[in-house]
């Protein structure tokens, strides 16, 4: 089984973090860069995934590690790794090749 695990602490904006997607699922070149294209690609995957969210030093998956540095991240950019998470969360929950 694959295993991908996730890690945005390097992202820096969106196109970084749909970039990076791209690259640790490897999507394909008409990867829309969007929460909807994400949702497609992932319920096209055929082959059995295991999915990792790197977790903060506390240990939530929903504040991932966002730091850089030792600034934080913007409430824009944690909301969008929320819902990248949520668009993974539920893509696994129809697609019986990802597991979360």
């Amino acid at each position: 089984m694959k295993r991908v695990n996730l890690d945005f602490s390097q992202c820096q904006d969106r196109s970084d973090v749909h970039r990076y997607l791209k690259e640790q699922f490897g999507f394909p070149d008409y990867y829309g860069h969007n929460l909807d294209a994400l949702a497609d690609v992932l319920g096209d995957i055929s082959e059995d995934m295991e999915i990792v969210f790197v977790e903060d030093e506390e240990g939530s998956c929903g504040e991932w590690v966002v730091d850089s540095g030792s600034a934080m991240r913007s409430d824009e950019m944690n909301r969008l790794l929320k819902n990248v998470r949520r668009v993974i969360e539920d893509a696994a929950e129809e697609n019986g090749h990802l597991f979360v």
